[in-house]
């Protein structure tokens, strides 16, 4: 039985949408990360309004990777939606390292008003389960 691995995040896309360059580009995988910062308001215990914000990475695989190149920016607000993935990797002094990613399945993000075009909304589906195989590359990292 699967256990339940399934998240939802909105924020704000820090940097534009970058490829990385996977160590086993043989497969044919493309890799597109952003980081994505959520903010969480609540009232301290003075009861001044205070605000957390956490930073999370995203992982877009294949084609939803290439339409995020083309269509997402930094600065606009983006809903993913997908599971967690456990990365790790040696840092460059050697030490063991890892981070909690979320493989995007499902985006939705809106162009802000500022940009200077109209507010729109677009949304982008991962095809058939890219990020699902059991193929999926480990994503080793070159620092």
């Amino acid at each position: 039985m699967n256990h339940l691995n399934s998240v939802l995040i909105e924020g704000v896309i820090v940097d534009d949408p970058r490829e990385v360059q996977l160590a086993d580009a043989s497969r044919g995988s493309s890799l597109v990360k952003f980081d994505v910062a959520s903010d969480r308001f609540y009232m301290d215990k003075d009861g001044k309004k205070a605000v957390e914000t956490v930073f999370v990475p995203v992982q877009c695989w294949g084609q939803l990777g290439v339409r995020c190149l083309e269509k997402m920016k930094r600065g606009m607000t983006c809903r993913t939606v997908g599971r967690l993935r456990l990365c790790r990797w040696k840092g460059a002094d050697g030490a063991p390292r890892r981070s909690i990613e979320i493989v995007a399945q499902h985006l939705e993000f809106r162009v802000p008003r500022g940009l200077g075009v109209k507010p729109s909304v677009e949304i982008l589906e991962e095809e058939n389960h890219e990020s699902d195989s059991t193929g999926e590359p480990e994503v080793v990292y070159g620092f």
